[in-house]
């Protein structure tokens, strides 16, 4: 289980995260376990469920769904565990968006390449 909590951690934080991935945790996790879910082989979905109770919830269910909701179950948690741990301790830096308006067009300096009280070229004139 040590391998794939690594594995789940290192998604985390590979990842460039957006307020709305933060905010809308619950979605976030379920598309983090998802991933995962697929990566996983046969072997470490089993050592998963291995060690799991099976409970009257399961009852009626056929085998395979029984086993890959008892592996996403343990995955959402863990990442949740994962995610919020590392939220504990981190800092939000507001700057570097790439959606910045430059200086320049709200009123800063005027482009020294062009002057305002540049002439129109006669090519232009109609």
């Amino acid at each position: 289980m040590k391998e794939i909590i690594e594995i789940i951690k290192s998604k985390v934080l590979a990842r460039n995260w957006s307020f709305s991935q933060i905010s809308n945790l619950k979605t976030t996790i379920e598309e983090l376990a998802q991933e995962t879910y697929s990566e996983l082989s046969l072997i470490e979905r089993y050592s998963i469920v291995r060690d799991t109770r099976v409970n009257d919830m399961f009852v009626g269910m056929i085998i395979e769904d029984v086993f890959r909701e008892i592996v996403m179950t343990t995955l959402r948690g863990e990442i949740a565990e994962i995610i919020r741990n590392l939220l504990e301790n981190a800092t939000v830096n507001f700057g570097g968006n790439m959606n910045e308006v430059s200086e320049r067009s709200v009123g800063g300096e005027s482009h020294e390449e062009r002057p305002t009280d540049e002439k129109k070229s006669s090519k232009n004139k109609k």
